[in-house]
């Protein structure tokens, strides 16, 4: 006997729902809004501030090489008239980052919007090549992010600290992605027809107004670190975004960046809000940025700190036929930051036994949900 609506405990009657829920989610992926034409080279530049609480604008370029990966970032939030700063070389057992909690905050911009704090950026031709750069100090940590210390000759102890130099230039092999528009929408449709629809999810929606892009490429050049001159040339990832961010948005969320044989090969992105999951990202192929049509991610957790041991299982479509990628790496080195009290932030260098590095940026919400 077919059970009535609201018993059911999941059956009959939660498949028909969710079934509807998801045809309604693909028509509306392929046959609403249009996509965006395309990226402007002026979406390059920094985006006027629109008034909006949480505004902000980022600029991340992360290399991957099978010795180390770093990370330079600019966030300019106007709202605080400040600039967040992020600079950081991850090796196998060490980390070099700015002092005191990893990033820093800068009041104003002593030479423009991209000359802050010892970073500067410059993009020399939209879309293609950009430089990277950065003169100051970093100090040195353990594995797990903790700063160390050293005994001068007094006997006294103090932060090992070293003088550090970032020249490095950006060079893109592929266009850039855009997170939502260019994710396979048939696994949006289906992350879709499993959300809970309700008015909080749709306000949550409502909210989510981010917008960016990430690009693969190569970085290459030097980081000196005191009287260590590292030699750069690996697989890149940037991204640029701007619009309202908010670090407790998402109870969790996840990056992940894979780099085989010194050429880039998977970005995946995933974030769960309550009631919802929203995933994609892309692999890199002979044909090109191909989107992710299914996504699997598992960890090996520690509490409040990057997972020990991750693993990447997606599936992708190559010229008619589906092919699965799978990574499973250690973490090497990690770094955890605070982010404006809301989310906590898990950065860490990633090693496969095979050879596959890549950067991994967990991201968890500190507040708890009324």
């Amino acid at each position: 006997m077919a059970s009535r609506s609201g018993e059911d405990g999941g059956g009959i009657s939660s498949l028909l729902k969710r079934s509807f829920k998801e045809v309604v989610a693909r028509w509306a992926v392929r046959h609403g809004a249009p996509r965006p034409s395309g990226l402007r080279a002026q979406d390059e530049a920094m985006h006027p501030w629109d008034g909006r609480r949480h505004f902000a604008e980022d600029y991340t370029f992360v290399v991957a090489q099978s010795d180390l990966a770093a990370v330079v970032r600019l966030e300019w939030m106007p709202t605080r008239g400040s600039h967040r700063l992020w600079v950081m070389v991850l090796e196998d057992g060490a980390v070099y980052a700015l002092p005191g909690s990893g990033q820093e905050i800068i009041r104003g911009g002593e030479g423009g919007q991209w000359r802050v704090g010892g970073v500067e950026l410059d993009c020399v031709d939209p879309f293609q090549r950009w430089k990277v750069g950065f003169r100051g100090k970093l100090d040195r940590r353990s594995a797990d992010g903790r700063t160390q210390v050293v005994v001068n000759a007094a006997g006294e102890e103090t932060v090992d600290r070293v003088e550090a130099r970032v020249d490095l230039t950006f060079l893109a092999e592929h266009g850039p992605f855009v997170p939502g528009s260019d994710d396979d929408p048939e696994l949006l449709s289906r992350r879709l027809g499993d959300a809970v629809w309700d008015a909080g999810l749709l306000r949550g929606l409502r909210g989510r107004q981010m917008r960016s892009y990430v690009q693969v490429g190569e970085l290459a050049g030097t980081i000196v670190l005191g009287d260590r001159i590292l030699a750069i040339d690996g697989a890149a990832l940037r991204h640029h975004g701007w619009g309202v961010r908010d670090w407790g948005a998402s109870d969790r969320a996840i990056q992940c960046f894979i780099a085989r044989s010194g050429a880039p090969q998977l970005w995946v992105h995933r974030a769960e809000f309550p009631g919802l999951t929203l995933e994609g990202g892309f692999a890199v192929g002979p044909g090109g940025l191909a989107p992710i049509k299914d996504l699997g991610v598992t960890v090996e957790r520690r509490p409040g700190r990057a997972p020990r041991r991750i693993g990447v299982d997606v599936e992708v479509e190559e010229g008619g036929r589906t092919q699965e990628i799978e990574v499973d790496s250690k973490m090497l080195s990690q770094l955890s930051l605070e982010m404006d009290g809301r989310g906590q932030l898990d950065i860490a260098f990633l090693r496969s036994a095979d050879g596959a590095t890549g950067v991994w940026v967990g991201q968890r919400r500190l507040l708890p949900r009324p």
